[in-house]
């Protein structure tokens, strides 16, 4: 099936936030080295974070701890991580303006659209804002609302419920592996997003960036 009729045709659009619908890895990664740091605890290593892509900020920041015999600092890390990434993510326009632009059009075509991700709602809400998408917050799924995540299905299963959709229904957009693997175990079909998506392989479709997806998208329609 070609891309855009693939999209126009599902029920409900599904993002993930971190790498996909917002811009913002390399915000991310300098959020956590920074957190690191302000903990005195060894930054990151080259690939570290690159190797962790994909899980839950929780299953992340516990993954870097116990690699410094610091587990019992998660929480500490998660703070720290919390007020960087706000810091750096003010005013940034993370989400691209034809991101913006394909939502608005799949909401005037009676398309639901979710977020499914492995952070914590805090560190979207102000994102959407920024970029008038604050509509969205109530059909967010965040790690909070789970108890296992990404490459377990359950938070897409739970964002379909949310949307009022089947999940077959449903078209996810994903940047790592372990988001596709999630999507797909949830019955949804999933496009790969990102230059470094390591889910590319899974897809039948991927692109560079969101916004080269959402401009495939406007102009079809």
């Amino acid at each position: 099936m070609p891309f855009v009729e693939l999209v126009l045709e599902s029920s409900a659009v599904i993002f993930d936030f971190n790498g996909t619908l917002s811009n913002d890895e390399a915000v991310l990664e300098k959020a956590y080295d920074n957190a690191l740091r302000k903990l005195k605890l060894e930054p990151l290593k080259e690939g570290e974070y690159e190797a962790l892509l994909g899980l839950s900020d929780r299953d992340i920041s516990r993954m870097l701890t116990e690699a410094r015999s610091a587990e019992h600092r998660v929480e500490e890390l998660l703070e720290a991580l919390t007020a960087s990434y706000l810091e750096q993510s003010r005013g940034n326009e993370l989400i691209g303006t034809k991101t913006v632009s394909m939502i608005q059009a799949l909401q005037s075509r009676d398309i639901r659209v979710g977020i499914v991700t492995g952070t914590f709602r805090k560190l979207i809400e102000p994102v959407l804002f920024e970029s008038n998408l604050s509509a969205l917050i109530p059909f967010a799924v965040t790690i909070e609302d789970v108890k296992r995540g990404k490459p377990d299905p359950e938070g897409f299963l739970l964002g379909a419920k949310v949307l009022g959709v089947d999940p077959k229904s449903v078209l996810v957009f994903e940047d790592s592996a372990a988001g596709i693997a999630s999507a797909h175990s949830a019955g949804m079909a999933a496009v790969a997003v990102g230059p470094k998506s390591k889910g590319m392989e899974l897809c039948d479709y991927s692109f560079d960036a969101m916004e080269n997806a959402a401009e495939v998208v406007l102009r079809g329609i």
